[in-house]
């Protein structure tokens, strides 16, 4: 279609998604966001920035407590014990990018939509975020056992791994879906865009509250009484949880908002999950070798998933209202790219206050910048063709796999960067493993 997003009156080609979209360029009264109200801000970058900056600066705050925390639980004894909890971290860290960030772009593409049946939407949505928590819990546990049982890990700490894998999973998912709803609601009523706010509070609260959610979880049931308790409780928790999955999938194919994402929404999210324990084996490794590094990549994980996600949320919704992918966008991308640098100075400024002791040399901190300067780039590149690429994957709604398998690939993207840089520094003698 030739549609400008600027003209409201335009004549868009007869086919599916245009006779969808068209009452929305068209009528602006239908719901307090519409692709009217999406017009005009694309025409008001200082209105953009002021709604992006303060939750992306919260949401690196979010990143940066994950990553203090990070480095104090990595010496408790049921990290230690079971060090396999290492390969869950990214993996359920990634339910933010998973689950809460996507649902927070649907929320805010159907808000853009005017759609009036709010109930129905949010219990769908959220039912379906349950279940999809679930089984990513699920499987990222049988992928960190995998590991243990290479490793000689013992039945008792294989059951305490998986059913910390799923309580955390489905109370982050209550909490964080929860929330998206409550923002994306608000923002409606406050005539903001919701693309701009909600991703980056979901980042900012999902990693410390998955981190201290599963510290917390792991710790208590590694630390019940005896064995036979420790088994027993353990063996409940996955068996009720594991029930749950069926009665959850069936509410959401019954609901007819959230039924197209029960078909469509499961490669992306698998694959980030199979993505994000891998980068969970790095960060084991890592944490061994040099755990004062350990601190540092929530941080360059999370602030890169953040900007990207920011991007691929815009771009889903005007492609979701116009059927075509917005390269006016580039805007927007320049000035995410451009927060990047000093974004991580300032994170890492409070960082230095707060945690005095994780102080590394000035050649690790410009491999830092440099690593997620490139990260970001790569990022935003991503976002712009993983949403092209939809009509090309019989239009699976970008909402459902861009920011997914773009924070899995931040994640990715920025733990090999950095644990190279540390690798070249360290044989070149600039970084000692006792930093």
């Amino acid at each position: 279609m030739t549609c400008g997003i600027r003209n409201r009156n335009c004549n868009m080609s007869t086919n599916e998604s245009t006779e969808e979209t068209t009452p929305l360029v068209q009528n602006e009264k239908d719901g307090i966001l519409s692709s009217g109200r999406w017009s005009r801000w694309k025409l008001i970058p200082l209105s953009e920035a002021l709604q992006v900056m303060p939750p992306f600066f919260l949401a690196g705050m979010g990143t940066l407590a994950a990553g203090l925390l990070l480095d104090e639980v990595q010496h408790w004894e049921v990290f230690k014990t079971i060090s396999e909890l290492f390969v869950l971290v990214p993996a359920l860290l990634g339910l933010k990018g998973n689950l809460a960030m996507t649902l927070a772009s649907r929320l805010s593409t159907e808000t853009h939509r005017g759609i009036e049946d709010r109930v129905n939407v949010v219990a769908g949505y959220l039912a379906l975020d349950q279940a999809q928590a679930l089984i990513v819990g699920l499987l990222a546990s049988f992928i960190a056992m995998i590991t243990g049982l290479a490793e000689g890990t013992t039945l008792s700490n294989m059951l305490v791994l998986f059913s910390t894998g799923l309580l955390t999973a489905s109370l982050v998912s209550i909490l964080l879906g929860g929330t998206m709803c409550a923002i994306v609601l608000c923002s409606a009523h406050y005539e903001c865009n919701p693309d701009n706010i909600s991703t980056p509070i979901a980042a900012s609260l999902g990693d410390s509250i998955t981190l201290g959610i599963l510290s917390i979880v792991g710790s208590l049931l590694f630390h019940l009484p005896d064995k036979a308790t420790q088994m027993g409780v353990c063996i409940v928790v996955i068996a009720v949880f594991i029930a749950t999955i069926p009665p959850l999938l069936v509410y959401s194919w019954n609901n007819r908002y959230a039924r197209p994402a029960v078909l469509q929404g499961w490669v992306p999210i698998l694959l980030a999950m199979l993505i994000s324990s891998g980068v969970g084996m790095i960060m084991g490794r890592v944490a061994e070798k040099y755990p004062s590094v350990v601190v540092f990549l929530p941080i360059i994980n999370g602030i890169g998933g953040n900007l990207a996600a920011i991007q691929a949320s815009r771009l889903s919704t005007s492609f979701n209202l116009f059927g075509r992918t917005d390269f006016s966008e580039w805007r927007t991308s320049l000035f995410l790219l451009f927060l990047t640098i000093p974004g991580h100075a300032v994170f890492l400024f409070v960082e230095g206050l707060v945690h005095p002791s994780s102080h590394i040399a000035a050649p690790f901190y410009t491999a830092f910048f440099c690593s997620a300067l490139v990260q970001v780039a790569i990022l935003l590149g991503m976002s712009y063709v993983m949403v092209m690429m939809s009509p090309h994957l019989r239009n699976l709604d970008p909402d459902l796999y861009s920011i997914p398998l773009l924070t899995a690939l931040g994640d990715f993207l920025g733990t090999a960067f950095l644990s190279l840089s540390v690798l070249v520094l360290d044989s070149a003698g600039l970084f000692t493993p006792g930093d």
